[in-house]
């Protein structure tokens, strides 16, 4: 997942002239977006294994608009710095994107790139996906201390307890 700092390492060195693009599968946010808000938040949950953690999320929030000329990557880095001076806590949290086309049926996703061409600095919004966190702990080889209410169990137990293709399917979902 990135942050917002390996976001700002990401555009360092990027023309801060050229424009910011963000996409997504139904095609580019406006032109006229803008940033609404940076929000920093920490959570506190437990997982189908019994897990209990704390986390912090950082979420980037855009309002599409219309318009003809994108941000530039300097307006879209100034901003971001400006909001770390603001609140530094946001610098390493995972960052999400909050948007949704026409403002409408707002949307958590992740955020990858950027992708650098001769026009433009494109950013990129996929679908944000619930996993199985004790998985993916088992996945990496990780002992986990229970899975979906059950005692600890060893990646080699992962697929018999979520189903054949379940850790091939990257922790895309858990035992129901």
């Amino acid at each position: 997942m990135t942050t917002l700092a390996e976001l700002l390492a990401r555009l360092n060195g990027v023309d801060p002239k050229m424009p910011l693009v963000f996409a997504t599968a139904d095609g580019e946010v406006g032109a006229g977006y803008h940033v609404t808000e940076l929000r920093h938040s920490i959570s506190k949950g437990i997982d189908c294994g019994g897990n209990v953690e704390t986390w912090k999320d950082a979420k980037l929030q855009l309002l599409d608009g219309p318009g003809s000329t994108p941000m530039t990557v300097g307006t879209f880095t100034n901003i971001v710095q400006k909001s770390l001076s603001a609140l530094p806590e946001l610098r390493d949290a995972s960052l999400m994107v909050e948007f949704g086309h026409n403002n409408e049926q707002l949307a958590i996703m992740s955020l990858h790139g950027p992708d650098i061409s001769e026009e433009t600095v494109a950013l990129f919004l996929g679908d944000a996906r619930a996993v199985c966190k004790p998985a993916i702990r088992s996945k990496r080889g990780l002992e986990d201390q229970g899975r979906c209410g059950e005692s600890a169990v060893t990646s080699s137990q992962v697929s018999s307890r979520c189903g054949a293709g379940f850790v091939a399917q990257d922790a895309t979902a858990c035992c129901a």
